[in-house]
């Protein structure tokens, strides 16, 4: 663990996270309704299997590329967006009712907002760990 980057241990930690989330939401949701919504909770998030499956995937994504800076850099930078993206949906509005597939509550749009930003540090610093990298190879 001690050669690893910050960045790296930025995306252990959040997938593992992330893995554990949904893996927990099952848990309490099991396979029903897949994108429904409905009142089933963890601690004060609404979850569904839906968004149990997109957290195991996403956490999964981070964890498989945590090992290699270049592989995190881009995988890092589309769980960021796919986060950031599901965050803009559990805002979105449409006649003044909350499309909620997704079954958010603002605690899980919070995780969300969190979650795409943890990714996105992580992929833009595996991206300056690589250039430091090359910076450092380069004959003086």
């Amino acid at each position: 663990m001690n050669r690893l980057r910050w960045p790296q241990k930025l995306a252990l930690g959040t997938g593992a996270l992330l893995v554990l989330w949904g893996v927990a939401g099952f848990f309490v949701t099991g396979f029903s309704g897949f994108a429904a919504e409905s009142e089933t909770w963890i601690l004060w998030l609404r979850v569904n299997p839906l968004q149990n499956v997109i957290h195991l995937v996403l956490g999964a994504a981070l964890l498989l590329s945590a090992p290699r800076l270049k592989a995190l850099s881009g995988t890092a930078l589309l769980v960021a967006v796919l986060f950031l993206v599901m965050f803009g949906l559990g805002l979105a509005r449409y006649d003044d009712q909350v499309v909620n597939f997704l079954n958010v509550n603002p605690g899980s749009n919070a995780l969300h907002f969190i979650a795409g930003f943890a990714a996105l540090a992580a992929a833009q610093g595996a991206a300056w760990c690589r250039q430091c990298d090359r910076a450092a190879l380069k004959p003086a």
